[in-house]
């Protein structure tokens, strides 16, 4: 029997795991028994789950290592908050933790509230009585109310017998296998071509993988990922690295911290494996970098906060507390985009992957119902038995990104959908046979081809990163929608590639959310200028419904102050402008904001006038 599906996009979430849920009065060990306050949801309390702590404690006892080289889940039964006083005092340091751009984008999808309960943090007494058994604390998890530890046996014992603990359950991990540079690279080109004028940038062996998805044409739009804020989980990054030294010296790298080690370094240092921040690079450059005449990324202009999730000396080195913390992390310092070249595999069936069991899909959900977009690799899984999509790409808010080759053709790597609940995948795809990406320069190369959806999955991050800086105001429910409904495929989506190849400049003019007739089929309303960056004048190319009516074109400055306004007939296709304002006197250079209404439709894009 198929499971029941959660789709947490855009929806309050009122609670997690609903089958413990229990509207009985919570039990603590320091508070005593509490009645519980009607006027607050009852999902705050769980059930206790004597079966699963058993499961756990008798797994541990049968293993052939030590206990203490895992980690354990402790779950909790509630958060001590039992009344509508209190949790909305809780509610409020949630919020005051809250970065500006964490408010911002969390306004779009949870409203002036900003928080909700799944915010409020895991109760310190909690963790402290826990600690004080013997368990050293790894992670804690505000989303799943639990703490992730390492501990012997008779302690985890000791600890299941507290009244606030529902059960215990070990962590999973996934034994990655890292792509590693192609020792003799193909040569292969992509059959696009070069689609317009090159000396805008200067895009070395990069422009073949960034032109057949138009990332060119959105850099010669101005876009860049300015004001976008993405989050990469992976392995470390080589910050030293000449293609990350405009994000360094720009202060564009907000933040890091390394998740493993529990330091804010995420490079390689002490006892870090040679090789921890090989994978990092490959993906981080490919999606920012910046070297012109080598590598590009299309996303070149962003701001970025580096995880480092992964332990490569270790057993099951994708531990999913790490990327859950990670996650959480990102969310609290305003994350826009998780760029996550990670799948999980181990512990885990075919039939798990319903996008409602794995634990790191539940989060990548959750933090796409915080207004993150969630781009994953799909997996490489598709010479394999296993030849499906992995854990968190089964998630129903996740953009999962298989691989093509410079032809097009999906890779035979590239692992392939449906979900067990029959769910399309991958959403999309991009370039990840033969990706140029930057090298820690002791592979010897300083810039190389990688293969694998490890590199494919930073093109489409970056990608999502354009399109939220020409729509700020989308959801990020809105962003997967215009990359899906443009991608090549979007008329006959499939299990091999998903919606197709994405064309980021079609996202971008994609109006999201509307339907064209009974058959309910998103269409793709546009407006586009050519040229873009402008010098005299620009037409710009309007495709509307027939009866969007008579509308008008606002053009404004940066300052917000409308420059011009031009008229547009019912049923037009083009409006001109010739760069000037409404006196007549041709405007300064820089970016111009276009703002079309018609009816009930508005569409804007960018221009920019070079002088």
């Amino acid at each position: 029997m198929l499971r029941s599906r959660r789709t947490y996009g855009l929806v309050l979430l009122s609670g997690i795991l609903i089958t413990s849920i229990l509207t009985v009065s919570p039990i603590s060990a320091r508070a005593g028994t509490t009645v519980q306050d009607e006027s607050v949801p009852a999902f705050q309390v769980r059930s206790v789950d004597r079966d699963a702590t058993a499961r756990t404690l008798e797994w541990l006892r049968t293993e052939p290592t030590s206990p203490r080289t895992g980690k354990i889940w402790v779950y909790f039964t509630d958060k001590n908050v039992f009344d509508s006083e209190t949790c909305e005092a809780r509610l409020e340091e949630a919020r005051v933790n809250l970065s500006e751009p964490a408010r911002a984008r969390r306004a779009k999808v949870l409203g002036t509230g900003l928080v909700d309960f799944l915010d409020i943090p895991v109760h310190a007494d909690y963790v402290e009585a826990i600690a004080d058994l013997g368990a050293e604390i790894v992670h804690t998890s505000r989303w799943f109310n639990a703490v992730s530890v390492r501990a012997s046996i008779d302690d985890l014992e000791r600890i299941s017998t507290l009244p606030f603990v529902q059960k215990l359950v070990p962590v999973r991990g996934f034994k990655s296998s890292y792509p590693t540079p192609e020792q003799s690279h193909s040569g292969g080109q992509s059959l696009l071509g070069a689609s317009g004028a090159r000396d805008t940038l200067d895009y070395g062996e990069s422009y073949d993988q960034l032109n057949e998805i138009q990332v060119v044409a959105a850099h010669d739009l101005g876009y860049s990922g300015d004001g976008v804020i993405v989050s990469m989980h992976d392995t470390g990054f080589m910050k030293s690295h000449e293609t990350f030294a405009a994000i360094i010296s720009d202060g564009r790298l907000l933040a890091e911290w390394d998740f493993v080690n529990g330091d804010g370094n995420t490079e390689n240092e002490g006892a870090d494996d040679p090789d921890s921040h090989n994978h990092g690079t490959f993906t981080w450059s490919a999606l920012g970098g910046f070297t012109e005449g080598e590598l590009i990324g299309p996303a070149y202009g962003a701001s970025f906060l580096l995880a480092k999730t992964e332990d490569i000396t270790d057993e099951t080195p994708v531990e999913e507390d790490n990327w859950v913390a990670a996650a959480e992390w990102g969310d609290t310092n305003g994350a826009n985009v998780i760029s996550s070249s990670l799948s999980y595999l181990d512990w885990y069936t075919y039939e798990d992957m319903d996008g409602d069991t794995a634990l790191i899909t539940i989060a990548s959900d959750i933090a796409a119902s915080r207004g993150i977009v969630v781009c994953n690799s799909a997996g490489n899984q598709g010479t394999q038995d296993w030849y499906y999509i992995t854990a968190p790409s089964d998630g129903d808010s996740v953009i999962s990104v298989g691989a093509l080759d410079w032809n097009g053709v999906i890779a035979d790597f590239s692992s392939h959908g449906p979900t067990y609940d029959g769910r399309t995948k991958p959403e999309v795809c991009a370039r990840g046979v033969d990706t140029y990406c930057a090298l820690p320069p002791d592979l010897g190369a300083s810039y190389w081809w990688i293969s694998g959806t490890s590199l494919s999955c930073p093109l489409v991050g970056g990608c999502a990163a354009l399109v939220m800086e020409a729509h700020p105001e989308w959801t990020m429910m809105q962003v997967r929608e215009a990359l899906m409904m443009t991608a090549a495929n979007a008329a006959n989506p499939d299990n091999d590639y998903g919606w197709g190849r994405v064309n980021v400049v079609d996202a971008m003019d994609y109006v999201v959310g509307v339907e064209d007739g009974p058959a309910g089929g998103p269409i793709a309303a546009m407006l586009r200028a050519a040229p873009n960056p402008l010098t005299r004048s620009t037409t710009m190319h309007v495709r509307l419904p027939h009866d969007a009516g008579a509308g008008r074109v606002d053009i404004y400055d940066v300052q917000g102050r409308r420059v011009r306004s031009l008229p547009m007939d019912a049923g037009a296709s083009v409006v001109a402008w010739d760069a000037r304002d409404a006196a007549g006197i041709p405007v300064s250079p820089g970016v111009y904001l276009v703002d079309l209404r018609a009816g009930e439709w508005r569409i804007t894009t960018k221009l920019v006038v070079q002088r």
